[in-house]
């Protein structure tokens, strides 16, 4: 972040001094006094396990020069006077952080991305980075910053001479995005995809497209939209937006199409608009779809086809995003970072990419899908039957059914076990020499916890460890 004067950042921030300090100026923001650093101003967020509040003093002997609180909350003598620059007081501080984001992005001079959808966006924000940062300075969100609080410290973590900004924006209820885009007002904004996610908040496919499209409303004037053009809910909805449109997809009537796919060892390659051949390293079309929309941003930038297809070629996906993890003779697909039907769907796709004796899909819960979750886990089952599913673990009170779907059309073998917990301990069991093995559930299911006993079971023992499973 570029230096800030304190008395700037008040009036960005509409707030009024608990404590006057000196002119000084911030040059970072922290929301965490573990985090910290020397001239940080400190933003004392209310969390749903911690209270900014309690770690004034620590804020301040980590050096930082300035506070914003709330202005009614209790605070001794001893939280205030520790800051050289002063302590401002607001209503609610984490819209305060939104403002100052808002304020200092008006300074940038950096092109501003803002990339949203169902699926995909994390990927997709690595990806256009990967991209652009061959030959341009820029920042882009760390993990998932997707929210009122992850998108302000993005955009506030951008430097005076960045040729870009990348920020992701999630959303889980009606309005969110909305919100996030007029802080963002980017000059490029990116959705990936619209599918059944978030269904408890947003009701259904044509309010989640809304939702989506909302991020146009934040556009600066000539800004470009990146739009996934194989959902007609979508398509629909960004009509009621007027903005220049570059479509992506299978569809027609997409600008960057893509005509073919194959799946390579670990990887795939796919053909943009019948004449250009482009290489990945991470696997499943879904991937592909994802390069596409990379691509059409990195032609905002004047980065060719052949410059951005190249650059393809070795990007390497996220952790628990289609991660492949090697267990001796099992291959391990971790894709737990989150789950909905569609991406359950792309994940298995994914595993043709691998080569394997058995095809095997862990599935745990995928949450927040209201009254309709029993019924859309039942029919995620049934679409395993054409992926070339050879075994499905349903794992909890939900994930059964995506099991007893598997099994009800077709001859895909099925087992189910009530929970993680469980399935820690006998799910290597259900697992043979050569299997490729995908992990997949929402966040909250954790599924990651089953990669340790399956590379315990599995993979050569160390000197006096116990024996494995061998073929």
């Amino acid at each position: 972040m570029k230096r800030l004067m304190t008395e700037d950042i008040r009036r960005a921030v509409k707030g009024r001094w608990r404590r006057l300090g000196e002119a000084v100026a911030a040059e970072g923001v922290s929301i965490d006094s573990r985090s910290a650093g020397a001239d940080d101003l400190f933003i004392a967020i209310r969390g749903q396990r911690f209270d900014g509040h309690d770690f004034l003093p620590q804020a301040a002997a980590a050096g930082c020069v300035a506070a914003i609180v709330e202005q009614d909350a209790a605070l001794d003598d001893e939280s205030l006077t520790g800051f050289t620059g002063g302590v401002i007081g607001v209503a609610d501080t984490t819209e305060a952080l939104g403002a100052l984001a808002s304020y200092y992005r008006k300074t940038l001079p950096a092109t501003i991305v803002a990339v949203t959808g169902s699926n995909g966006k994390t990927t997709v924000k690595g990806m256009i980075h990967h991209i652009l940062s061959g030959r341009l300075k820029g920042t882009a969100s760390p993990a998932s910053f997707n929210n009122a609080i992850g998108v302000p410290l993005t955009l506030l973590s951008a430097c005076a001479d960045d040729d870009y900004v990348i920020c992701e924006a999630g959303t889980n209820a009606p309005g969110e995005i909305a919100d996030l885009a007029r802080i963002i007002r980017p000059d490029i904004a990116v959705i990936t995809s619209v599918a059944q996610v978030h269904l408890a908040g947003l009701g259904d496919l044509e309010h989640i497209a809304m939702e989506k499209a909302s991020l146009l409303m934040g556009l600066m004037p000539g800004g470009l939209a990146v739009v996934w053009a194989d959902s007609e809910p979508l398509t629909s909805a960004v009509r009621a937006y007027d903005a220049k449109l570059v479509r992506f997809g299978q569809d027609d009537s997409a600008e960057l199409r893509l005509t073919r796919y194959e799946p390579t060892v670990g990887g795939g390659r796919f053909e943009l608009n019948g004449r250009l051949w482009v290489d990945l390293a991470v696997p499943g079309r879904h991937n592909a779809l994802n390069a596409l929309a990379a691509i059409a941003v990195a032609h905002r930038f004047g980065t060719d086809d052949a410059h951005a297809a190249a650059a393809m070629g070795d990007y390497v996906g996220r952790e628990m995003r289609t991660e492949p993890i090697e267990a001796g003779t099992v291959t391990i697909i971790n894709d737990a970072y989150n789950a909905n039907p569609a991406s359950l769907q792309a994940g298995a796709e994914a595993m043709a990419s691998f080569p394997g004796k058995r095809r095997v899909v862990v599935a745990g819960d995928m949450l927040e899908l209201g009254p309709a979750g029993e019924a859309l886990h039942l029919s995620a089952g049934e679409s395993l039957a054409n992926a070339g599913v050879d075994l499905v673990i349903g794992i909890g009170s939900l994930g059964k059914y995506i099991a007893q779907g598997a099994s009800s059309v077709g001859s895909i073998k099925t087992e189910e076990i009530k929970s993680v917990r469980l399935a820690c301990k006998n799910l290597p069991g259900m697992l043979n020499p050569g299997d490729v093995v995908l992990l997949k559930g929402s966040r909250l299911t954790a599924m990651e916890r089953l990669v340790a006993p399956i590379q315990a079971a599995f993979e050569k023992p160390r000197k006096g460890g116990q024996s494995v499973k061998k073929p």
